[in-house]
């Protein structure tokens, strides 16, 4: 427990822009795009001092465009055929233009971080059936490419597949996410997506 909420200290310092060092020019992220974060190799390395190199992270910014008046961020899980919210936060009216997002894969839990201006927001489901410790019948994948966020639609940043069988697909993001032939074909999905509000 410790460990983890650590780890989310960490994660809202570097959202906030604390980490230190000397920092990379940031870009503004145009209007309604999800794009990754980069980090320094300072805040790489405070990253996994904290949260140690069993954790993984996924780091995202986007500037909110026209029409676009809050966020939901939602835990999902593949079950009959659908998506289902496991947990979920959100912001429904805006204190600035700029939304950063962390997210920390730690043991069972899915730790969601966000940033809104300087008001900051965190939520860590437990996964039940979440085993990140297997050496095969696991696959995940990280939204890496720029995404257009379209109101209303769900966006992924992150993809975990689980499968007993002799093998496994690899999945990608973001084909796999609205891929239910290829979802069902798993035994359990998990997954972490951002919804523009209108």
């Amino acid at each position: 427990m410790k460990k983890l909420v650590c780890t989310s200290l960490a994660l809202c310092l570097l959202l906030a822009g604390c980490g230190g060092g000397d920092k990379k020019a940031e870009e503004t992220p145009t209007p309604n795009q999800l794009q990754r974060l980069e980090l320094t190799a300072e805040e790489d390395a405070l990253l996994n001092l904290v949260g140690g190199t069993e954790a993984e992270y996924g780091l995202y910014q986007c500037a909110a465009g026209e029409g676009v008046t809050g966020y939901t961020i939602e835990v999902l899980s593949w079950s009959d055929g659908s998506w289902e919210t496991l947990a979920e936060g959100g912001l429904s009216a805006l204190q600035s233009d700029a939304l950063r997002l962390g997210i920390v894969l730690s043991g069972d839990k899915i730790t969601v971080n966000f940033q809104d201006g300087g008001a900051r927001y965190s939520y860590a489901p437990q996964i039940q059936d979440m085993d990140r410790n297997l050496d095969t019948g696991r696959s995940w994948v990280w939204l890496e490419d720029p995404q257009i966020l379209t109101v209303g639609e769900r966006t992924p940043l992150y993809l975990e597949v689980y499968d007993n069988g002799s093998g496994i697909r690899s999945a990608t993001l973001p084909d796999t996410f609205s891929d239910a032939g290829q979802l069902n074909s798993y035994d359990r999905a998990y997954a972490v997506a951002i919804t523009a509000q209108p």
